[in-house]
């Protein structure tokens, strides 16, 4: 976003409606035979999505029901649902492919491709650090991706590989806890770390250990709420950038393989800036974000706080705008199952529009909002104000991972988010003269320091190696020249450290 001059939209470029899988079965006889399927009545549904001004609808589909045999992909079943939208409306598709619940024949395949939690049990749901099961999950993408490329030129546009229990990229998870400690994860960590450094006693050093061979390496063991405050240990951050790394590189391999068939891909984020989301591996964002096989990201937000209450939402304001930075369209996704405010999805259009998002979307909507005029003005109010200044904000995602879930014996269960929900609240202006440019990485906010009219600097909690605090000496100099304001990040000690460099492994 080098020579930022303003950051909102005006008008959205693309509008999307999804329908899940489990929608498709419940209100469509999906999953009956081709002369049962309410064919009709999806078609219906699909030309009220199009006179609401949607543009792209967006399908997901089961691994678990795609790929009944080994190598048998449903295409027939695909091409129906592609059918619905290319031959019967204007709309185009985009198609979510969820891996996470392989079919029968793969568990008895490979019995052995099932995540282990840190207490040792185990899930019905593939993990991703088995080569054998992965590679079965990548045939069949290339699979699905191949025949929407080929039979749908100009209408199948995008594909969305998901590995979790959310149409997000998070860590594989349960109970709001890290996953997986299973032996094919704990070898792949091993040969992490053995890549940075030969010698077993470096990691003793650095973590207080005392192992006397790599087999007894194993990264902490964590459970959501354990731990209170802020982790500055070695080790659970040596864990946390393996699961980046790790997670990050899984998921471009998917893009990789979804653009090798001539399509689109794109991703799902949760709500960053919480100590729920953080411990699940938003931090992946980056990675995620910057690499050349993402072609745009959907930030979505269900408008719930951590408390289940309803969110302010100008906080999307903040959240949205962190994506910018990575030169990809950004798309903003209600997803309103929580909630029947329309006053509030409203709003939040309106929001993330302020906040730059090139385009909108609506999600579990069946039954809840109603394809109609209603609707599409909500998703069409964007601003008519220009901005008269642009406030950079950094907020180091990074140390959003230094919480390990909800902060229990605290005050406030989630103090993340209420803070930047504060400052989303501070930083909005009535007038809707003000932009807010968000930053999540310090050499991004560095290079474009020069275009704020003033900033606002929330003190990192780590930073990583040595290039990372050079950017962050540079960062702290050139403030000096612009007015700004230097924040915090909450914690729940008096003393101690409030800056951790982590040396390089």
């Amino acid at each position: 976003m080098n020579g930022v001059k303003s950051v909102r939209k005006f008008k959205p470029n693309d509008t999307f409606g999804t329908i899940f899988h489990l929608e498709l079965l419940m209100f469509y006889k999906a999953m009956e035979a081709p002369d049962v399927r309410q064919t009709d009545k999806l078609v219906a549904t699909l030309k009220q999505m199009q006179a609401t001004g949607i543009k792209t609808v967006v399908y997901s589909i089961s691994w678990q029901w795609a790929e009944p045999e080994p190598g048998k992909v449903r295409t027939e079943y695909i091409s129906w649902l592609l059918d619905a939208a290319c031959k019967n409306t204007g709309l185009q598709v985009d198609l979510i492919v969820d891996l996470l619940n392989p079919p029968d024949w793969f568990w008895r395949q490979y019995p052995d491709a099932r995540p282990l939690d840190s207490d040792g049990r185990n899930y019905t749901r593939m993990s991703w650090f088995h080569p054998q099961g992965n590679k079965a999950a990548l045939t069949l993408l290339s699979s699905v991706a191949t025949h929407l490329a080929s039979n749908y030129p100009g209408c199948a546009k995008a594909i969305q590989p998901v590995y979790n229990n959310e149409y997000e990229a998070k860590y594989t998870q349960e109970y709001d806890s890290f996953q997986d400690y299973g032996p094919y994860a704990l070898a792949e960590y091993r040969r992490w770390l053995q890549a940075k450094t030969q010698d077993v006693n470096v990691i003793n050093l650095r973590w207080g250990k005392r192992y006397k061979t790599w087999d007894e390496v194993r990264p902490p063991a964590l459970h959501s709420g354990d731990f209170q405050g802020v982790d500055f240990s070695a080790d659970y951050w040596d864990f946390v950038r393996f699961r980046e790394e790790f997670g990050a590189a899984h998921y471009n391999k998917a893009c990789a393989t979804v653009h090798a068939a001539g399509l689109m891909c794109f991703h799902h984020f949760p709500e960053f800036f919480t100590v729920i989301d953080a411990m699940y591996g938003a931090t992946m964002f980056r990675l995620i974000a910057s690499s050349p096989f993402t072609d745009f990201v959907i930030m979505d937000s269900n408008f719930m706080t951590p408390y289940g209450t309803v969110m302010n939402p100008h906080k999307l304001r903040v959240y949205i705008s962190a994506a910018h930075a990575y030169g990809k369209p950004v798309y903003f996704e209600a997803a309103v199952e929580r909630f029947k405010d329309f006053d509030l999805l409203a709003s939040g259009f309106y929001n993330s529009m302020l906040a730059g998002a090139d385009n909108i979307g609506i999600t579990n909507w069946h039954t809840r909002v109603d394809m109609n005029a209603s609707l599409t003005k909500a998703m069409h109010t964007a601003p008519t104000c220009g901005s008269c200044e642009v406030v950079g904000v950094f907020l180091h995602l990074q140390s959003c991972a230094a919480y390990h879930g909800l902060q229990w014996k605290w005050a406030r269960k989630d103090p993340l988010h209420d803070m930047v929900e504060e400052l989303a609240e501070k930083l909005h202006d009535g007038d809707c003269g003000t932009d807010i440019a968000v930053y999540i990485e310090l050499d991004k906010f560095l290079a474009d320091m020069g275009s704020f009219s003033r900033a606002v600097f929330v003190e990192p909690l780590v930073l990583w190696g040595t290039a990372e605090m050079d950017n962050y000496i540079k960062v702290k100099s050139a403030l000096e020249k612009l007015p700004h304001t230097i924040m915090h990040m909450p914690t729940n000690v008096t003393s101690g450290p409030q800056l951790m460099v982590l040396a390089d492994l």
